[in-house]
Formats: C-alpha cells, sequence, structure tokens
C-alpha cells in the first residue's frame, strides 16, 4: 500500500537512523510508549514511508537504506532489524567541503535533487545535514521549492527566517518549518520547562547556565567557534523566552567526548529567589539519546506539515516551527507553542 506521507532525507546520520528504526518500530508493534502523539492531522506513524535518501559518504551511497543507518560513522544503536526498504542512498549535495572529516571519502551528485523529488512525488524533504554547512541547506531548500515539495530545516541556517524563501514555498503551494530542530525531550526544552515553573511559581530566577557535552559528528561539528558561537546564541535566546525579564543565562555544546556515542550529558546549574528572599538553586544534569530525541519531534512534525497542506496552507507555518524548533520565525513560550500545536493538529 503507497504512503501517504512521502518523505525524503537529506544526510542519512543518527537522526535519520532513529527516524526510520522509529517508523518500523511503531508500525509493526503494539507498544506506544515513547510516541508523543498518536496520531498528528489525522496520521498515524504508519503513514510515513522513506521515498528517497541522499548523502555524500562513500560508504552509504548505493546500500539500501536498512544498512545505510547503520554505517559509520553513525553511532546510533541499533534497536530495531529494520526490514529492507527498496531506497538506495543516492549522492547528494556537498555544500562546504570544509565540513567533510579528514580521509572521508566523498561522492558528489551530478543530477538534480529537484527532478528527484518530483519523480518520487516527494511530499517533505528533511533537512539533516551537519550543521553549519549552511551552502548544503540552503541548496536542498531551493531544490524542495522548485519541486513543489514542503521542507523541514533541522539544522541552525536561516532558511524558515528567510522571507524570499518563505516567498518561494508560498508561490509553489509548499510549506517550510524550522529553523534548527528542538529535541523532544533534549538540553533546550528541559531547560525551559524548568525555567517556566519557576516563574510560574512565583520565584525570581537570576542565573542561568546549561552545559552539554555528547558524542556523534552533530556535537563534533558543533564544537567550530563561529558555529559554537551561533547554536549558544540559539540556544540561550529559546531559553531566556521562557521569563518575562532579562536573566543572566548561557546555554550550549562544551566538549566532545567519543565513546558517549550518540547519548549526551547536559548539565544545569539555576539560580533564583523565593519568598523572603530565600534562595532556590538547581544543580542537576539530564542524560539523553540525541538520535531518538531528535525523530520523537520529527515523526510528528511530518505528519503536521501534511495536515497543514492538505488543508491548502503554504508558505510559512510559524504554530510547527514554534512547537519543534529553537528559532521560528515567531517566538513563543513553550506551553504556548505546544497549545497551539495542540489545538490545530491533535484535536
Amino acid at each position: 500500500m503507497p504512503s501517504k506521507i512521502r518523505v525524503a532525507i537529506a544526510g542519512v546520520g543518527n537522526a535519520a537512523s532513529a527516524l526510520v528504526q522509529g517508523i518500523q518500530y511503531y508500525s509493526d508493534g503494539p507498544s506506544r510508549a515513547g510516541l508523543w502523539h498518536t496520531k498528528v492531522g489525522g496520521y498515524s506513524i504508519s503513514d510515513i514511508g522513506i521515498v528517497s535518501a541522499y548523502d555524500v559518504d562513500a560508504r552509504k551511497i548505493g546500500s539500501d537504506l536498512s544498512k545505510a543507518i547503520f554505517a559509520k560513522p553513525n553511532v546510533m544503536p541499533k534497536q530495531v532489524n529494520v526490514k529492507p526498504l527498496g531506497v538506495d542512498i543516492e549522492a547528494g549535495m556537498l555544500g562546504n567541503s570544509k565540513q567533510v572529516p579528514a580521509g572521508m571519502k566523498i561522492i558528489t551528485r551530478n543530477g538534480s535533487i529537484a527532478d528527484s523529488l518530483k519523480k518520487k512525488k516527494t511530499d517533505v524533504l528533511l533537512n539533516l545535514v551537519s550543521s553549519g554547512n549552511d551552502a548544503a541547506s540552503k541548496e536542498y531548500a531551493e531544490a524542495a521549492a522548485s519541486a513543489d515539495c514542503s521542507f523541514v530545516n533541522a539544522t541552525p541556517t536561516k532558511l524558515a527566517n528567510d522571507a524570499k524563501l518563505v516567498s518561494k514555498y508560498s508561490g509553489a503551494g509548499a510549506i517550510i518549518v524550522g529553523d534548527d530542530l528542538m529535541s523532544q525531550f533534549g538540553g533546550t526544552a528541559f531547560h525551559r520547562g524548568i525555567l517556566d515553573i519557576m516563574n510560574s511559581r512565583g520565584i525570581r530566577v537570576k542565573k542561568s547556565y546549561q552545559l552539554d557535552v555528547g558524542g556523534g559528528t552533530e556535537t563534533l561539528n558543533t564544537l567550530g567557534e563561529d558555529l559554537r558561537a551561533v547554536k549558544r546564541k540559539v540556544k540561550t535566546e529559546a531559553i531566556a523566552l521562557e521569563v518575562p525579564y532579562e536573566i543572566e543565562s548561557v546555554a550550549g555544546t562544551t566538549d566532545y567526548v567519543d565513546f558517549m556515542g550518540n547519548s549526551r550529558t547536559s548539565y544545569y546549574w539555576i539560580e533564583g529567589e523565593q519568598f523572603l528572599g530565600s534562595s532556590v538553586r538547581f544543580d542537576i544534569y539530564l542524560r539523553t539519546m540525541d538520535g531518538p530525541n531528535a525523530a520523537g519531534v520529527l515523526v510528528d512534525i511530518i505528519r503536521a506539515i501534511k495536515a497543514a497542506r492538505d488543508k491548502g496552507q503554504k508558505g510559512s507555518e510559524n504554530t510547527i516551527s514554534a512547537f519543534g524548533f529553537k528559532s521560528p520565525p515567531k517566538r513563543q513560550k513553550l506551553s504556548q507553542a505546544y497549545e497551539e500545536f495542540r489545538q490545530k493538529y491533535l484535536r
């Protein structure tokens, strides 16, 4: 039976691995544990089908997606014996060659990505390329717009915030959302939730920091000075939104530890003041896994985009962007963004 939502993936890394495994896991079995929403916009997770995937790593190109998601340098654990999908990895767009690790053999695309998307009748293209590769992200976004295909920008590259690009999607009758994916229960969401409940309970937050340490290529790429500054700015701005006054706050990735694999540890220190000026302090840590944390949100975003387009929406869709991303075109508090998403897509 043909899939109701036809999805393409740009960048077959750890998030893609968790997504592919998760679609099969929740489609085949009765368990719903960990699946945030069973239905989004009337669609089930089993309605999602991957129809194409693009990468530049020679170790993945030509392999069936079911095998490529476990190829190095991916470190997402194998949780599911994924069935052959009949989707061979195609050569993608390189963008910035500085993003390629030393010694990696790459293969780049000669043909058009837009033509490939059209041929596969793709509904949604997921941009999961390495953070910091702005050139590749922009090329994929342009290709999707040319193919009348909706686009999800999981990277910090400013695409959903680009008015000219949004206009192209509006003209194509497609949707673009982003920027910078916010995990289902990752460091940023957790931090924002703590600040929100403190503020709602009358605690005056004074200072806050979040320091992340992790393994995997995404964490490694983030340590470049330019990208680290961008990511820190995005995270800090997203977190500060949860309180209606200025606080001293810093959030960002501090180090890469290869043996941590796809896991991440986020350390928090938060100081506030309550009744009679008494002190409230948090000094805690959160351990999560990056791939599933990303995929848990992506399956909701994919279904919401399809539901929005079914209703004729086009261009920017800020309800989805504010729900699933750290830097949407219009920022909202976490609770407000979720309530709007619930009203629009979960009823």
